[in-house]
């Protein structure tokens, strides 16, 4: 017979210490609220309170109101938001990003900068490494002596989370690469490596403090298409870190060649790549325009422009969603990237054409919309990696000792 693990005084005193701080990140409480809430007792939680103040993870702000039944006003508690940074970089095949992050994911120190894709995977970490000790310069020469307890990484591809290893992407050469192996040896910080719209799924996660009970879906749509799946606010992963990979199912086997060498990908036909390729198929003279050249032409009335990214690129991301809508039946979808610049018109398409491909039973009560901060969506996915384990009872260790 399978013995029982028996919990110690202090794995249940661990427990109680971070749910007090997550209790506190929600926002600003007192320690009867958290006793309240927790179903601790007062003297518990006021020990627990006093040791994270202590760490410095938690502050008292002031009193409060004074209740109904009057009494002394109660002492507000509020997170430390700086009491650590996280250090945090994303990069795809175009160019690469780097950031000091507060504990809740707010972008203090940015740089971002053209990348240079070599064979040799250490020589591309390498221009990386150099600007993570740059911009940890910089937070210091202004007087921010913080720990940097950990470094999130974003990456376009399939990442084995657990070791660290990059093992492929249609974008990137690398083939079996140790990136978390090396980044460790040459920064000796905790590294967690993951795939980029997993990660821009952790920012939705972080900043919903435990709000999605079911399921949520985020879509993030740029260069290529990426999905990431959380079910009771746990990110889905799949066996071998590559579930919900839906950015190469087919939609159209009369499609496209997408890079992955399959016709028909959904990211072949509703990527920021793909809107550019289809402008050149109407016309030459959209050749090699960038995103941000393509958005002027939009909100400027060109109607070869407003045409593809309504009728072509906004038709099918509505298609893709339906089917994800009649996989996973979310109670929210949201889309992120940088496709949610061009606005509210593009955005209803989506939906219309979502909700007209998927069954009235599965798409009615579901939320589609666009995410309402994708600025620096990746590189802040790769910070709320790193926050989302320091909040974790069985990561936070980890990080924070």
């Amino acid at each position: 017979m399978k013995q029982m693990k028996m919990i110690s005084k202090n794995d249940m005193k661990e427990t109680n210490r971070m749910s007090i701080l997550r209790t506190v990140r929600r926002g600003i409480c007192s320690r009867a609220e958290i006793s309240a809430e927790l179903g601790l007792s007062k003297p518990a939680v006021s020990a627990l309170v006093d040791e994270l103040i202590k760490e410095g993870l938690i502050y008292e702000t002031g009193r409060g109101d004074s209740t109904e039944a009057g009494g002394k006003r109660p002492i507000l508690l509020d997170l430390n938001a700086n009491a650590a940074y996280i250090a945090a970089v994303s990069f795809n095949n175009e160019r690469y990003e780097v950031a000091l992050c507060n504990l809740v994911g707010k972008v203090l120190f940015y740089v971002t900068k053209k990348i240079e894709i070599y064979e040799d995977y250490k020589r591309t970490l390498d221009m990386i490494v150099e600007d993570i000790h740059q911009i940890i310069q910089k937070s210091r020469e202004q007087g921010n002596n913080q720990p940097i307890i950990g470094i999130g990484m974003a990456v376009r591809g399939l990442i084995e989370t657990r070791s660290g290893i990059f093992l492929h992407s249609s974008a990137l050469p690398w083939r079996g690469a140790p990136i978390g192996d090396y980044l460790k040896e040459r920064l000796n910080i905790p590294i967690v490596i993951e795939n980029d719209a997993r990660a821009g799924t952790y920012v939705e996660l972080l900043n919903s403090n435990g709000e999605y009970k079911e399921t949520l879906v985020c879509v993030s749509v740029g260069l290529g298409i990426g999905t990431g799946v959380v079910i009771h606010n746990e990110v889905y992963r799949g066996a071998f870190d590559a579930a919900v990979n839906i950015a190469h199912a087919t939609i159209d086997h009369d499609g496209p060649l997408c890079r992955c060498g399959n016709h028909g990908c959904w990211d072949a036909l509703a990527s920021i790549t793909a809107l550019g390729e289809q402008l050149s198929h109407r016309d030459s003279k959209y050749n090699s325009l960038d995103f941000e050249s393509i958005l002027s032409l939009y909100y400027e009335g060109d109607k070869v422009v407003v045409d593809v990214l309504l009728n072509y690129t906004g038709y099918w991301l509505g298609v893709g969603i339906a089917n994800i809508l009649n996989i996973f039946n979310p109670e929210e979808l949201i889309i992120q990237g940088e496709i949610t610049k061009v606005g509210p018109e593009l955005e209803r398409k989506i939906i219309e054409v979502a909700q007209k491909r998927a069954p009235s039973a599965v798409s009615k009560n579901v939320k589609i919309g666009f995410s309402k901060d994708s600025e620096k969506l990746q590189v802040r996915g790769a910070a709320a990696v790193i926050s989302n384990h320091f909040f974790s009872d069985t990561l936070h260790r980890v990080f924070w000792n």
